[in-house]
């Protein structure tokens, strides 16, 4: 048997319950793993409140995990192995799981399950947005709203680590802070001055070279008005859930590059495995490179209380449930 948390009506962080039920069965080339840690996502808000891609209820949430091999029918993760879970689709918010062997990857030595539980959402996300998408590289401004959030904090190190310099965005001075220290070059407060314009004193009208939307609404439409000529853009999320008003004249005259990013949808047309980024993201984990920044843990009865501290806006980097 194990424990596991549903939704079965949208709404408010109550609507979520835990459950007891009995295992999965064991496929073929699949792992048993009994889960340390599960990663939280803005994701699994939106799938709570019916906002994610037309999902309906039962919803089970959680899209990352963590923990040990208790059975293996894989040659390739015997009993006994460490694995990080980045593509399985069955619901992570739960005490025990099966996966199989092309949605895990082993965790590298000296990298500690809730390390690991932070990594795949945000850091694929940022990574794929930054490394793939815009080409991030040294000659590079990158803008970064929501620096402190999960992916935020990820996208600050990766755009450090491939050189660049960094305009974070947030709001309040200690999130700003945490920003400096994973190596952002320039901070705003844009609940104190006005984004576009902090950007026009910063590039002295000149502009960034790259935008990453971690935020949509009116943020999409002020990184379009400071983008400058041949800027490159990825858009990954709207977790203000309003409309972007934008005006084509802050992008066309600049041969503007606009990506947009969904993971989900990108895995599921056969056109991305996160497996190779996920093993070398990990690998810089391992080295030093990168540090995954926990905000805070919660038991797993306690995923309520989870939501309720990730929707306030709070959180510097990322929340996990320890099952």
């Amino acid at each position: 048997m194990r424990h596991s948390v549903i939704i079965e009506a949208f709404g408010e962080p109550e609507v979520m319950h835990l459950t007891e039920e009995p295992g999965l069965p064991l496929a073929e080339s699949s792992v048993r793993v009994e889960l340390k840690a599960v990663g939280i996502n803005r994701a699994d808000v939106l799938q709570r409140i019916g906002a994610y891609h037309g999902m309906k209820p039962p919803v089970r949430p959680g899209l990352e995990g963590a923990g040990i091999v208790t059975e293996s029918n894989s040659a390739e993760y015997p009993v006994g192995s460490n694995v990080l879970i980045f593509a399985n689709r069955t619901g992570l918010y739960t005490t025990e799981t099966v996966a199989h062997e092309k949605e895990i990857c082993p965790i590298p030595s000296g990298v500690t399950f809730e390390q690991a539980a932070a990594l795949p959402v945000n850091w694929i996300t940022a990574w794929y947005c930054l490394v793939r998408l815009i080409r991030l590289d040294e000659n590079d401004l990158v803008l970064i709203p929501a620096a402190a959030s999960g992916v935020g904090t990820a996208a600050v190190q990766i755009a450090r680590d491939r050189g660049a310099k960094i305009i974070a965005a947030a709001s309040s001075a200690e999130k700003l802070e945490l920003a400096r220290k994973l190596g952002a070059t320039y901070t705003v407060n844009y609940k104190e001055i006005n984004l576009v314009e902090a950007v026009r004193d910063i590039t002295d009208g000149k502009g960034v070279s790259a935008f990453l939307d971690t935020v949509g609404g009116q943020t999409f439409a002020d990184g379009l008005k400071s983008l400058g000529a041949f800027g490159r853009v990825a858009a990954l999320a709207n977790v203000t859930l309003e409309n972007s008003l934008i005006n084509t004249r802050d992008f066309y005259p600049k041969n503007a590059e606009i990506h947009g990013f969904q993971m989900g949808q990108l895995m599921a047309s056969g056109r991305y495995h996160p497996g190779a980024d996920m093993r070398e993201i990990l690998a810089k984990v391992a080295d030093g490179t990168f540090s995954p920044v926990i905000a805070k843990k919660f038991a797993l009865k306690d995923a309520p209380a989870a939501h309720r501290f990730l929707e306030d806006r709070g959180a510097e980097g990322k929340v996990l449930l320890i099952p």
